[in-house]
């Protein structure tokens, strides 16, 4: 079962008095005395130092090891499992991984957990609106209250006054992301996490008291909470996870949207696709990787082995891992390398129908995982140019692969992260960035209110100059 993250919220926080909802009720109303929480603690702790090979990758131990002795210490009193994720949510994101999740085990959610989530509620006043994070900036991109003058655009200078610019630097402190990158952070504030963040610190559903600037006119307002209806499973139609499609009739340039690579096992792949990029003869390729936060690895690949001309592997050798100092210098790392051989790694066959012509590989924030991956192996290819912004997944470190999960015993939350490290791209530099743009592409709010596709039209542009045909549209496929 899926849920939103409007969902994930009510689940850890709308009230579920008179309902019986009760692994929602656990959460939010038992009270736990802190010897059991700081079991819980313990276990997480002990669990990563056993078993996450990156862990000390941009943390060290000592540091590491601080966060976590200071958080059983602030616990002197009993709270709930919500008020233990928040705080534990905390240290956690500071190792840098963005695999690594704290989150509710939505196996245990009851009937009655869903019945309540379909009840009319009293909705936190901070989903009447829709946000956009730029910098240090806070806009309003969506007017969801009951005062038309609340208008999109508007910039959010305070909330109950607290500026918003710090309001954005300790909401991402609460999400989990690759190394330093704050691209992803930002993607996911901007779709609905920061609402969601925002609720964590602030939990009440007291009035907020709002002060806006909209050309040039400051302005205070109230946003009162009010019941809201509740969860509707059936939701709208999703777009599918591959669009493919010409970009004009006549001329020669292929759009691959690619959304996600959770595809299945019963996805037929890429390789009709290509076929038909073949058959057409088309000379150029647009594979636009935005918001695409990865997926099978596997499919990833197979894009890739439509786009190499000789074999090739998706993660970096063993013989090269020991000479980069910061990953070989790492003893936990170099425990795994050294356990490594040529033999353990699966090497990439160009496919029969390979596109050689250039290639535009559209990428920003919402480019993770194995989406960042293949954006990284992509950049090595001398046909390819990188447009958009540092990719929200790692330029080189990732720690997946086999994915685990714990429940903690008392609070009953789930730790979930992965055991295998894969390294990729280039490894010269471990700074815990993304995948760097040959070609950067910045936002004004400006511009996203009104819809732009700036990263696109630069590639038109730089199509239209060097010869392409650049007309209509139409879809195929």
């Amino acid at each position: 079962m899926k849920f939103s993250a409007f969902v994930f919220l009510v689940l850890f926080f709308g009230t579920t008095a008179g309902l019986n909802a009760q692994y929602l009720d656990q959460l939010s109303k038992q009270l736990y005395p802190p010897s059991d929480l700081k079991k819980d603690i313990d276990l997480v702790q002990t669990t990563l130092e056993r078993e996450h090979p990156n862990l000390y990758l941009y943390i060290s131990k000592q540091a590491l090891d601080y966060k976590f002795d200071s958080l059983r210490k602030a616990i002197d009193k009993p709270i709930t499992a919500t008020a233990l994720y928040i705080r534990l949510q905390r240290v956690i994101s500071s190792v840098g991984d963005g695999h690594l999740v704290l989150e509710i085990d939505y196996s245990k959610l009851t009937p009655q957990d869903i019945a309540f989530l379909k009840k009319p509620s009293l909705q936190h006043p901070i989903y009447q609106f829709g946000y956009y994070v730029t910098g240090k900036r806070l806009f309003i991109t969506k007017n969801l209250s009951d005062d038309p003058k609340n208008v999109r655009g508007s910039e959010i200078l305070s909330i109950n006054g607290v500026p918003a610019a710090r309001l954005i630097d300790s909401l991402n402190s609460y999400i989990t992301g690759d190394g330093y990158n704050t691209t992803y952070k930002r993607h996911l504030m901007n779709a609905g996490i920061f609402a969601e963040r925002y609720r964590f610190l602030f939990p009440q559903k007291d009035p907020l008291d709002i002060s806006l600037k909209s050309s040039g006119i400051l302005r205070k307002i109230k946003l009162e909470p009010r019941l809201e209806k509740g969860f509707d499973s059936i939701g709208g139609v999703k777009p599918p996870n591959t669009e493919y499609k010409l970009l004009t009739a006549d001329s020669n340039i292929a759009y691959l949207k690619i959304r996600t690579f959770y595809n299945g096992n019963d996805y037929a792949g890429y390789h009709g696709i290509f076929e038909d990029i073949g058959k057409r003869k088309l000379k150029t390729l647009i594979i636009d990787l935005r918001g695409n936060t990865g997926g099978e690895l596997g499919w990833a690949a197979s894009v890739y082995s439509h786009l190499i001309d000789s074999p090739k592997y998706f993660y970096r050798l063993p013989q090269e891992l020991k000479q980069q100092k910061a990953l070989y210098g790492n003893e936990r790392i170099r425990r795994w390398i050294d356990k490594l051989s040529i033999s353990d790694y699966g090497v990439i066959q160009p496919y029969s129908t390979t596109f050689k012509g250039k290639i535009y590989v559209l990428i920003d924030g919402g480019s993770f995982s194995s989406s960042a991956i293949l954006a990284a192996n992509l950049k090595g290819l001398k046909n390819v140019t990188l447009v958009g912004e540092e990719s929200g997944g790692s330029k080189n470190v990732l720690t997946a692969g086999v994915q685990k999960s714990i429940t903690l015993p008392h609070s009953q939350l789930l730790l979930r992260y992965g055991v295998i490290p894969g390294y990729f791209g280039d490894i010269s530099t471990i700074d815990g960035r993304g995948v760097m743009p040959d070609v950067p592409v910045t936002y004004q709010v400006e511009d996203y209110l009104a819809g732009k596709d700036l990263e696109l039209d630069w590639v038109l542009k730089d199509i239209g100059k060097n010869g392409g045909l650049i007309l209509g549209e139409n879809k195929c496929g």
